[in-house]
Order: C-alpha cells, then structure tokens, then sequence
C-alpha cells in the first residue's frame, strides 16, 4: 500500500474517487469509495489550503488503512520519519463529542507503540468542526493548528506501513498477559465487541436462567471474550467462577491471586461430590468445554437451573483431543437444552490468515488456498534423526520458538514424535504463542484423500492429529514444523509452499503456453471497470468470479470444473448488467473458454 497526495487526489468528482484511489493506492484489495466520505475529505483538504496549507504538505497520507487480523481502520494517517505520527478521522455527520473521544483514544492505544508523539485529530463534515484528543485531553481545535501542523510534519514514509502494525502487537491474551488483560490494555474487535453486547443485553434483561454458548474456530478470540464478560460482570460485584477445562497455567494462577470477586478452577474439582463448590457462585463460565466431562456437565446445568443461575461455554468441537471427547459431543448436548443461545465469532484474528490458510493445506492438502498467500512466515524443516533434530529444536528456542509437544507425561524413547519439553498440547490449551515449533514424525500420514492422519498415541484415548491441531492452532506470528525421519511427509508439506510459490511467483501452470497474461490481465481490468461504477448487487459476485478465474489459470494445478463454474456464474448474471459491462464479459469468457479448450490437461 503506498500514500498519496490528498491535494491531488480530491482535484477530482467522486464519480471517479474509487477508480483514482485504487491506481493511486495500489492497496492489495479493491476498496468502494462513498461518495459522502470524499466529500468529507476534499472539505477537510479545502479548509487546510484555505488556512495556509500548500498542496505538497500534504504528501505522503495513507487513506483508509485496515489493520487485517483486527479489522481497526484508520481514516487518514502520516508518520514521519522522526518519531510522529498524524491521525485524523472523518465523520461526514456529527455523532456526539462522547463517541469521537472513544475512537481517537481507541486509536492512541493502536498507534502509541509506533511513536511517543502522537496527535490524533477529527473532523466533522457537516458541521466543519475540528476535535483533537491527547493523553490528558480533549478539545476543540482550528484549522491554523493543524494546517501548521501538515506543513511542518517533515519527511515522512512512502510505503510500507503494514510492517508498523503487526497483529501480535495489539492481540494480548489474558492467560499469557494476565498483566495487561487486568489493566484493560486491550480492546475487542468488532466481531467480539458485537457478540459481547448480545450477551450483555441478555444478561441484565434476564428472568431465569441462562444458558449460553460462544462458539468459534481457533484464532477467533473465545478465550478473551469469555474473560473480557468475566471481567464486566465481576467489576459490578457477581459472584464469577471460572472452569477450565483442562490443566491450570501460570496465567490463571495469577489472575486467581489478583481478580476480585473471580475464582479459576479446573473442571476436574467439579468430580468432588462431598464439596459443591459451584454453591458459591452466580455465574459459571466454562473455558474449551468441548474437553468437559457429562457428570460435570450435568452438575453445572442443575446447579443453574435450580438456582435460577447463568453459564456462559466457550468452545470448539474441532479442539477436542482424545477418542472420549469427540464421543461426548458436549455441543449438541448444550443445544439440547431448553434455554440455550448459541453465539459465533466468525472473525480469526489471533492467528495470521497465512497461518490459518497453511493449516488448513497441512490438515488436508486439498484444502488449496484460493488466492495468494505469504507463506514466509511459516518454515519447514527436516532432521534425519533424533540427534538432528534436538539440534534444530534447541536452535528455534534461541530464536523465542515455543516448542510445543504432544505430551510430557509421556516420553518414550526411540519414539521420534515424543521429545521432552517445557509444553505440551494439554498444558498450552486456552494460550497462545508468537512463535511456535512442533514436531512430526513417522506418526503422521496423509491417507489417500489428502487428510493427515496419526498413528496410535502411547495412550490410546488420544488422536495426534488432534494433538496436532491444538499445537499449530496456538501460533500468532511464525510456525515451524520439524519433520523428522519421515521424508516422504516432508516432501509433501513442504509442496504447499512450493505450490504456492509455482501458482503466484513463478507463474508456472498447466495451461496452453498460449495463455497471455498480460491479455488475460486486460480483459479483467476492462470488466472490473465497466462495473465499478455499477451500484448493482452483482458487482461483487462478479469481480470475485472473475478473481477466481484467474487463480485457477495462473495455479500449478488446473481444475477445469472451477474455470467452468465461474464462467456459467458470469454468464448467468451478465444479462443483470449494462451493456457495456454484458460486452467486456462475454470477451473475457470467450478468452477463458478459448485457453481451457487449448490446454495441455485435456
């Protein structure tokens, strides 16, 4: 993503403002101007000219910046190369100095660690007020202000501001930063933020008991959302105990020290039948309670229904590690019961989307990415022994990897898959990591439809891939795999990246050497074009099919019935378009049609 020249930029009529902000961008993902978010900026661009601003103060702004993993986005920002960074926000309406202060102080937490000097700026459209907020204060200011300010900033950066705003710096977790979770040095992401209020407001408007769910992939944020409504319920004085379902960490040990009015517990002191230790409580939250005996189950439903109580799970049936989970289905008996509401992240936000994309492939390895993927951050390596091994573990662990094993408890040797370490997969569940390494060795395969399997875990109850999943599903930044003696598993593993590589670096492919990518790029650029100033429904589906499309015939691997299916979707919805876009489909598609007939995969 580059900055731009807001001068230049708003010279323009927004009928054009998506297609100027796109080429002059260069961001990866195509982004829809509204017309009344240009107007805001070319009256807040006119104000600063009008106040002294000359047209090269205002180089080198980013429009419209999305941190990813979060979905925080800042309006307009300017950091220099000197330790400042300039924020300022548009609201083409007023919606109340209380709500303008919450944001900017939202953005002085993401923007802090980048410089010491912020200043952090809004500006209202409607009523041509300025606000500006600072750690001690928030106030109206003027144009002159910030006029000076744009005009004196300095030299400033041109490109390159994603390596400013790395996920793992704002994801805190309140297991492995008990710290900062209790100091509410945190903030939720929209999604979490959403499905909290739902919860909240179901909470306080209660007349019996509850009986809740939140459910979501790994990465999707359960653990600090369950914590982040712990927290509020407890703040007001309700009485809160907490079970884990699992083995209690360093983190719940300090927060049982330092949390009023919050207890941690495993689930297993709920198996104690002489002590009823959910008697002193009022609410009941339940951590990965996929992993939750029955017995406990039960005990904790009759304790809030007799009690008039409430229970909010946490869970993600795809976490659950042993033979006994999966038979238990602790989900479908919580849908079972009368009063429950079931809530879902749908956002990953703890795990990179390259992260979460290579785990999918190394689950199973017809689980192709469809678009590109930087799969820099994740590394495969392989040892011929165990001595090599150990080797490479000991050098990724000076590197701040956290090595992560299937067990402790139980080491066998001569057993390649089993090293001792300081984690295992039942020690780790609920936390998280920035850099993790796991091991796979000859207890791993891939069966003949692509799907990883494991072989016998020394305790039989236990599947490894499970164990698997729940390792590689702790990471946030960086993964390893250290595939040992198994060279043949090595081979396909790493494939995933070289297929990557082949499909969107190398261009390599599959297709009739006549492919043209240069014709094949035009075609879609004149498509997406006659649609981009469509406001009609199809517009999306139709620059996605089109995307879709040009994967495929880029990719190392060529599946016709995905080309076809794209082109019968584009042919169904043309006649929903105008004429000129009708036309550039109908070229593109007898282009796709033309090469699909010529290809070398017939």
């Amino acid at each position: 993503m580059r900055a731009i020249n807001l001068f230049t930029y708003t010279r323009i009529n927004n009928d054009l403002s998506t297609i100027f902000e796109n080429v002059l961008v260069q961001r990866s993902k195509r982004l829809k101007v509204k017309k009344h978010e240009f107007d805001t900026l070319v009256t807040l661009v006119n104000r600063l000219l009008e106040s002294g601003a000359s047209p090269d103060a205002f180089d080198n702004f980013f429009v419209s910046y999305t941190i990813e993993q979060i979905g925080k986005e800042f309006d307009l920002l300017k950091i220099s190369e000197n330790n400042q960074v300039l924020n300022i926000e548009l609201k083409s309406d007023d919606v109340g100095e209380e709500n303008i202060q919450k944001q900017l102080r939202k953005n002085r937490y993401y923007l802090k660690h980048i410089a010491p000097n912020l200043r952090l700026f809004t500006f209202v459209g409607s009523t041509g007020a300025l606000y500006e907020y600072t750690e001690s204060e928030f106030k109206e200011s003027n144009f002159s202000e910030l006029s000076m300010l744009v005009s004196s900033f300095g030299d400033s950066i041109q490109e390159g501001i994603e390596h400013f705003f790395k996920a793992n710096n704002y994801l805190i977790s309140p297991l492995n930063t008990p710290e900062k979770f209790l100091a509410d040095d945190y903030f939720l992401t929209n999604n979490q933020k959403e499905v909290k209020d739902k919860i909240m407001e179901a909470v306080s408007k209660r007349n019996t008991e509850f009986i809740l769910g939140i459910t979501g992939k790994a990465g999707t944020g359960k653990t600090l959302l369950l914590y982040d409504i712990i927290r509020e319920i407890a703040g007001t004085g309700g009485k809160c105990c907490v079970i884990h379902s699992g083995i209690l960490c360093d983190g719940h040990k300090y927060l049982n020290r330092h949390w009023d009015n919050v207890h941690i517990i495993p689930a297993k002191e709920l198996n104690n039948k002489e002590n009823n230790i959910l008697d002193n409580y009022d609410y009941f939250f339940i951590d990965e309670s996929q992993r939750i005996y029955t017995s406990a189950l039960k005990k904790i439903i009759k304790e809030v229904r007799e009690k008039n109580k409430i229970s909010i799970f946490a869970y993600d049936f795809e976490q659950s590690l042993s033979k006994a989970e999966n038979r238990r289905r602790i989900p479908e008996k919580l849908k079972q019961q009368e009063s429950f509401v079931e809530y879902k992240l749908s956002d990953r936000i703890r795990t990179s989307r390259e992260i979460a994309s290579f785990c999918r492939n190394l689950m199973n390895l017809n689980q192709k990415a469809r678009g590109y993927m930087d799969y820099s951050s994740i590394e495969v390596l392989y040892a011929k022994d165990s001595e090599e091994a150990m080797k490479l573990i000991q050098l990724y662990k000076r590197k701040e990897y956290v090595f992560i094993n299937y067990t402790t408890s139980i080491y066998v040797p001569n057993t390649i898959d089993l090293y001792p370490s300081e984690y295992d997969t039942h020690h780790v569940i609920g936390q998280e990591f920035d850099s993790v390494m796991i091991i796979m060795g000859m207890s791993f395969k891939y069966d003949e439809e692509g799907r990883i399997q494991g072989k016998r875990h020394p305790n039989p109850d236990y599947l490894f891939y499970k164990l698997l999943y729940q390792a590689i599903s702790r990471a946030r930044n960086k993964l390893c795999i250290l595939v040992v003696e198994n060279y043949k598993l090595f081979g396909q593993i790493l494939g995933i990246k070289s297929d990557m590589l082949s499909r969107y670096q190398y261009k390599e492919n599959r297709t009739n050497q006549t492919l043209s990518l240069k014709k094949m790029n035009r075609l879609s650029k004149i498509v997406k074009e006659s649609i981009a100033s469509d406001l009609m429904t199809n517009a999306v589906a139709i620059s996605e099919a089109v995307d879709m499309i040009n994967d495929e015939l880029t990719g190392a691997d060529l599946h016709k019935k995905v080309i076809n299916s794209g082109i019968k979707l584009l042919s169904i919805i043309k006649n929903d378009t105008a004429s000129e876009a009708k036309k550039a489909i109908e070229e593109y598609c007898d282009y796709v049609k033309e090469v699909i007939n010529n290809s070398l995969d017939k």
